[in-house]
């Protein structure tokens, strides 16, 4: 017999006979929750409806603002309550383009004269946070391509469609809020990934991504203020460093979804060989040949250098968290050498392992 705390039962509209789930969530833990599937009369939970109120005149971008933190929250229902000062059908109509944009899943349900109603029309099982994650890395890598490729040849337009790309945070918002909905609300699941401390290091994880999708946007933003296109050799090295820390992103978001703790110690270990590819591509640009070089030219190349070293980074720090889920893979490893070597007679000190090193 299991005794449910009253509140909870009166928030969830539970009466005599509602069918409930119980799973194992953990070695130590048991998750209870509402079986959704087989319980249409339930009443959603007061925790899934939230509601905004606008009582001054605001901004459009400073209400999105409150309703994509609202959203990464976990909320299901979120109204937008309006005052009559702040009521305009502009500013419903740009909160409706600014949703539609920027969230993923979330629509509008209820438009009246006082506000809006939006809810969440996607579940979990429809987009897997890890999908999401896919999505954004291959996103984030074709945004890097392009934007080194802008630079290269001066091409505006493309580093303008690198700029005006908003998927990245879209996803971004998408995966947060099933992150963070995971870890506050009702989403878990069975299976490891439902571990908090798991779903903490995607949430990681998605961030780094997110940075490499801003160093994109930085590199195309030089490429808008070239006057003069770089010569061949320039374009040369800059395109090789690019590709350099494209694959080292690559490789480390794939050593992600394949939890393979030594594809991301090789990755960490080809950061060694980036470092002397970019010192040696700025060092070619201190021994230019041609005297005349415009300024935009010169902060083009050294700022897109520095901007493929953070991605770099970037994808360090993702290969050390790879690391960090995938510790059992080498701590086992260890243990059966430790055993084996003990069995002979030998003693065995094993150092600590430093996955960050």
């Amino acid at each position: 017999m299991i005794s449910l705390p009253k509140r909870w039962v009166k928030e969830m509209g539970l009466v005599q006979g509602s069918p409930l789930t119980i799973s194992r969530h953990n070695s130590t833990s048991l998750l209870i929750s509402i079986d959704k599937s087989l319980s249409g009369n339930i009443v959603q939970s007061e925790n899934d409806i939230c509601t905004l109120f606008v009582s001054k005149p605001e901004p459009p971008e400073t209400i999105i603002r409150k309703i994509v933190c609202l959203y990464v929250q976990g909320y299901n229902m979120i109204r937008v309550r309006l005052s009559e000062n702040s009521s305009s059908s502009f500013l419903k109509t740009t909160i409706r383009e600014l949703v539609r944009r920027q969230l993923i899943g979330l629509e509008i349900v209820s438009d009246t004269s006082d506000g809006l109603v939006f809810q969440i029309l996607l579940g979990k099982s429809e987009l897997s946070i890890e999908n999401a994650m896919k999505r954004m890395s291959i996103v984030s890598s074709a945004m890097l391509e392009d934007a080194i490729s802008a630079v290269r040849f001066m091409d505006k337009r493309r580093a303008r469609d690198v700029m005006e790309k908003d998927e990245i945070e879209r996803f971004g918002s998408y995966t947060s809020r099933q992150i963070l909905g995971s870890m506050n609300h009702d989403f878990f699941k069975e299976g490891d990934d439902s571990e908090p401390e798991k779903l903490a290091v995607y949430l990681m994880i998605t961030k780094s991504i997110e940075n490499v999708a801003k160093r994109a946007r930085d590199v195309a933003e030089q490429a808008l203020r070239l006057e003069v296109p770089l010569d061949n050799a320039s374009s040369e090295n800059l395109g090789k460093l690019g590709n350099a820390a494209s694959e080292i992103f690559d490789s480390a978001m794939l050593s992600f979804f394949k939890r393979d703790n030594r594809a991301a110690e090789i990755t960490i270990d080809r950061s060694i060989e980036f470092a002397n590819l970019q010192e040696i591509t700025l060092e070619s640009y201190r021994q230019f040949s041609n005297p005349v070089m415009r300024g935009e030219q010169i902060i083009a190349l050294v700022s897109t250098a520095s901007s493929m070293k953070n991605v770099v980074q970037d994808s360090i720090e993702i290969s050390n968290l790879v690391l960090s889920l995938t510790s059992s893979q080498y701590i086992r490893a260890e243990e059966a050498l430790s055993t084996t070597l003990s069995s002979g007679g030998l003693v065995l000190e094993r150092d600590q392992i430093n996955v960050y090193s």
